[in-house]
């Protein structure tokens, strides 16, 4: 070899390992963007795994309601019938051709049909506030889902930009290697 070609394969593997140098550089920097939107991904993916906990856990309490509605429409039945049969009592007991009878049902079980009619309406909206909250926690867990599919492509994006510095790094070795060798037949 001779002090030309040995000079001239010195420079081709000086520029070589300058670009892997750049190239390992750049893949630093690529790793470091990939952590820092990942450290963001993983912060969002813990807020929303609190939302859906508190959205959880109003759907639990909302849901306890059923329970009482259940008491509460068995008791108005009660209230309802006691009022029938207490109207009924009444009719019987209270006869004058004089006196108008008092009915116990218009003026009693007006008031109980009312207050079951309101509940109806509150249950309702009760019910439609469960469904409400039921599809924010669906909408939030497909937001988790999305968000925990993003880190795992960050992971593997790190992964591979890691796997790439230590080719360059081993082809940045060689190219010294190569260079200490051809150096010893330059002028």
């Amino acid at each position: 070899m001779t002090p030309e070609e040995a000079t001239q394969l010195y420079n081709i593997e000086e520029r070589k390992f300058y670009d892997y140098c750049g190239y390992i550089v750049s893949y630093q920097n690529k790793i470091g963007e990939y952590q820092s939107e990942r450290q963001n991904k993983c912060v969002q993916a813990e807020n929303k795994q609190m939302e859906i906990q508190k959205n959880k856990e109003l759907l639990e309490a909302i849901s306890g309601t059923t329970g009482v509605h259940d008491d509460l429409f068995s008791h108005l039945t009660k209230i309802n019938s006691k009022v029938e049969d207490a109207a009924s009592n009444f009719k019987t007991m209270v006869s004058s051709s004089t006196v108008n009878s008092f009915d116990l049902c218009n003026a009693f079980g007006e008031k109980a049909t009312s207050a079951n009619s309101q509940l109806t309406a509150v249950f309702d909206a009760i019910s439609k506030g469960a469904s409400t909250v039921s599809g924010i926690i669906e909408t939030l867990n497909q937001e988790l889902q999305v968000l925990n599919a993003r880190i795992q492509e960050l992971d593997s994006d790190i992964s591979r930009a890691q796997a790439m510095i230590d080719q360059y790094e081993a082809s940045k070795r060689s190219c010294l290697t190569n260079m200490a060798y051809y150096k010893k037949f330059m002028p």
